[in-house]
């Protein structure tokens, strides 16, 4: 291979690189010129709302000041409520209150009020009758309320009568008193434009070109600044913001910039390092050709090499072509991939199981002439149009697993598939199915537009009975909602699993509707949370009772037809309970050791089918944690005196006098010894286990008696009804006569 090569190698793609890079550098400094203008405008914008900030800040600090003062100075609130002429001293002690309060104003001003019963003004330098104070007009208008809530715009303000230069003041004007909604008079604050004016000024110098102030009604505050000979007329550089509490608009512009000539940017400082690193490029470029350009020869060489030897073999000299050699070698490859991807496409299994997760998860990506094509080749329906999914679930697999060998678990799921396929084509409804979990066979029928949804009913109780007559084990059925298109077809597939979330309740070999599920799911899962109190309150006093709690749990959650996750739910709250009771128990407590297994009781639970078995797990490990708590309760030395306290309770809770005081009198306990020992007996409080106590029995009068409720209440200890309603309400969460309602509606 001649040397050219390589120079036409490295000159093919240089002149790009120039190119490229001289693009780069003009398209870098477009676009930091702009993103300069942007920061530049984001930056006035702030600036623009931080002065109004400050202005709104400022503005709403006197307000509230004078509201203050108007609310809590007594020769204020004594001037308003008067209805005789003012006297001088008080004229005067109003006056140099509003002096005061006029240096504490963050701009030059003043204040003045009036009354309107003597019809007087006082400043805060003199005292006016309303007709010979110039600002009268102003006066009326603001107690009339026909100015408004806001600072107004520039207005013209003397307070003597025919004074040659009034000077320019906004002002506020608040009816007095503020709290009422009939004014008795006004106070009126007044600042001096010019003090603002000097301000934004003094802003204007540091930080802005020009800065414009308009009031709400677009009156301008000051003559706007003349624009310079480079303003243009465009908007960048200008910010304007409305302030939400004056109704002011401010408007900030910023110093232009000056625009640079396109030829002067490559004469600027920064383009040198460009120029240098472009320079750096071409070496480098020239180097990595170098270096890379030594594999491409030794190509070349073995291409000849080879050449030469085909030539010496046929015994003829042939065309030494490098790229006729290697456009050959590519088009042999090309085929050979085209061939490798022909037979992964004709791989029909794998494709129809992609597809078929697909459309479970609500994933699935084609369009409907795109499906069928595909359909077409998986010689599967063109369309979703009156499917369903149904779920086939092997019963107990647990023990369907240890009583098979894998290969014996395989053979049994291959007949499953079989019977299914026939019982469909029986029925002559289209079927595609998967086994998508390890024991749930998963299959979409399709019903034609002749056929009912009967046929899947019959599809169904047919599997369900081969499988139960011809294994040794059983199988439930969930049946989804009807589904009419793609997405349908996941919803059906959920669906299918809620209602098999009833399996827990109902049992096995069983087949679940979803449209029945979706009408019978109910449940009181607070009621559930109630009795899973009780249960552990006696678990922890170990109580003989425990037991009726628990079967009254499981027959409420049989009952209300509870599906799994929330019987699950009912289970994890009990051992959430039981671990906020380890927290409470000594560490080398006999109780203690058995909640220790509660991690692992859990988890077993969790791997139960169904709510009978749960319920014997949980009475098994029950049985051994009251065991437990007994003979722990037995080593401790107060346990006779806290289980005589316990009884005694039982029969003495109608004492109105019954506290902890008279026990420990009583049993001759201190009582912080007393509620010490009580609390780490019982897991509750005295006061708390009284209660209980009095509201049960008081439930059980309420329900079964006709008593009045004042009856009843004295009956369980209280002697006044008020509190014995407002205990049971906090307990149960409804009155004691709601409670006898409820029940009896029963």
């Amino acid at each position: 291979m001649q040397r050219k090569w390589f120079y036409r190698l490295l000159l093919s793609y240089m002149p790009f690189f120039v190119f490229v890079v001289l693009i780069l550098s003009m398209a870098f400094y477009y676009r930091w010129n702009v993103e300069t203008r942007e920061r530049i405008q984001n930056t006035n914008d702030v600036f623009t709302a931080h002065v109004m900030n400050v202005v709104d800040s400022s503005f709403q600090t006197i307000e509230n000041y004078i509201v203050q003062q108007m609310l809590t100075d007594e020769w204020i609130r004594n001037y308003y409520n008067s209805h005789e002429p003012t006297s001088p001293f008080a004229a005067y002690e109003i006056t140099q209150r509003l002096n005061e309060l006029k240096t504490l104003f963050p701009f030059a001003g003043d204040v003045y009020v009036y009354n309107k019963e003597n019809n007087e003004v006082i400043t805060d330098n003199s005292m006016f009758k309303l007709n010979q104070f110039a600002d009268a007009d102003f006066v009326e208008k603001a107690f009339q309320g026909t100015l408004g809530s806001k600072w107004t715009s520039p207005r013209s303000y003397n307070q003597f009568l025919g004074e040659a230069r009034p000077g320019q003041v906004v002002s506020l004007a608040k009816q007095i008193p503020i709290t009422s909604s009939i004014p008795s008079g006004v106070v009126v604050i007044n600042i001096q434009v010019g003090s603002l004016n000097s301000m934004l000024q003094t802003i204007k110098a540091n930080a802005a070109d020009s800065i414009h102030l308009a009031g709400a009604d677009g009156a301008s505050f000051f003559e706007r600044n003349t624009p310079g000979k480079n303003t243009k007329s465009d908007t960048w550089g200008t910010s304007s913001v409305e302030s939400p509490y004056t109704g002011w608009t401010l408007e900030v512009k910023v110093p232009p910039l000056e625009q640079a000539s396109l030829l002067s940017v490559f004469f600027e400082a920064w383009m040198l390092p460009v120029l240098g690193l472009m320079l750096l490029g071409i070496l480098f470029l020239t180097y990595i050709t170098h270096r890379n350009y030594k594999p491409i020869e030794e190509i070349m060489i073995r291409i000849d090499r080879y050449t030469l030897k085909r030539s010496l073999s046929m015994g003829r000299k042939t065309a030494h072509d490098e790229f006729q050699f290697i456009s050959s070698a590519l088009d042999n490859l090309v085929e050979n991939s085209h061939q490798y991807e022909k037979r992964y496409q004709e791989d029909l299994s794998i494709r129809k199981k992609y597809w078929f997760y697909e459309l479970l998860e609500g994933n699935f990506s084609l369009s409907p002439d795109e499906w069928m094509l595909e359909a077409d080749q998986l010689k599967l329906p063109e369309t979703f149009e009156s499917s369903i999914v149904m779920i086939v679930e092997i019963d107990n697999y647990q023990d369907f697993r240890s009583s098979y060998s894998i290969r014996d678990q395989k053979l049994l799921k291959f007949v499953i598939h079989g019977v299914i396929q026939e019982i469909a084509q029986a029925e002559q409804v289209p079927i595609w199915f998967e086994w998508k979990e390890a024991d749930q066979l998963v299959a979409i029928l399709y019903v034609h537009p002749d056929q009912s949804y009967s046929s899947i009913d019959a599809i169904a109780q047919a599997v369900k009975s081969w499988v139960s007559l011809n294994l040794q084990f059983t199988a439930s059925i969930y049946v989804g909602t009807e589904a009419n298109d793609a997405e349908e077809i996941s919803h059906s597939y959920q669906d299918a699993l809620r209602a098999g979330q009833f399996r827990t309740v109902h049992g096995y070999n069983n087949i679940y509707y979803a449209r029945e599920s979706q009408q019978h799911a109910r449940g009181d899962l607070y009621r559930q949370l109630q009795l899973v109190k009780s249960l552990v309150k006696a678990v922890r006093a170990a109580e003989p009772g425990w037991r009726a709690v628990l079967d009254d749990m499981f027959a409420e959650m049989k009952n209300d037809q509870f599906p799994r996750e929330k019987v699950l739910d009912v289970i994890q709250y009990i051992f959430d309970e039981l671990e906020k009771l380890k927290q409470d128990m000594p560490d080398r407590g006999e109780g203690n050791k058995s909640l220790q297994l509660s991690a692992e009781v859990m988890s077993a639970l969790t791997h139960c089918d169904l709510i009978d078995e749960i319920q014997e797990g949980l009475i098994t490990y029950l049985n051994e944690l009251v065991a437990s708590m007994q003979q722990w309760q037995n080593t401790q030395d107060y346990h006779r005196v806290i289980s005589e306290i316990k009884s005694y309770l039982l029969e003495a809770y109608s004492n109105p006098d019954l506290s902890l005081h008279y026990l420990s009198e009583k049993f001759e306990l201190p009582s912080r010894v007393l509620s010490k020992l009580f609390k780490a007996e019982t897991g509750e409080r005295f006061v708390d286990y009284l209660i209980h106590i009095r509201v049960e029995e008081a439930k059980r009068r309420l329900i079964h008696t006709a008593d009045s409720v004042q009856s009843i209440a004295e009956h369980v200890g209280y002697l006044q009804v008020i509190s014995f309603i407002r205990t049971f309400k906090k307990s149960e969460g409804v009155t004691p006569g709601e409670f006898r309602k409820l029940n009896q509606a029963h």
